[in-house]
């Protein structure tokens, strides 16, 4: 099984990726930090300005919200018991 993400962008990550949504899709036991891959994979011109090159973490100060209600600081922590086509949005102390 594998559940799907949906990445809204807004401020800097918006001009850079040109999308107003980004989906990806990862197994039901993945990490964030898997889902952060799977943007890289959808959105290749964020690695390196908000993906790092790695394509495994984020850049700078940049956190993950999900759904205005949960901030993933942790990467490695597991997505858990989200719905599939969850919503969030990167999160940078610059915007």
């Amino acid at each position: 099984m594998s559940k799907t993400f949906i990445l809204e962008t807004g401020g800097i990550v918006y001009m850079i990726a040109r999308q107003r949504e980004i989906k990806a899709t990862v197994a039901d036991n993945a990490t964030w930090r898997d889902v952060v891959f799977a943007l890289a994979q959808a959105a290749p011109a964020l690695v390196g300005d908000v993906i790092a090159k790695d394509r495994r973490s984020l850049v700078g100060d940049f956190l993950i919200n999900v759904g205005g209600t949960q901030t993933i600081q942790d990467l490695d922590t597991a997505i858990g018991p989200l719905e599939d086509n969850t919503h969030f949005v990167l999160l940078s102390d610059l915007c």
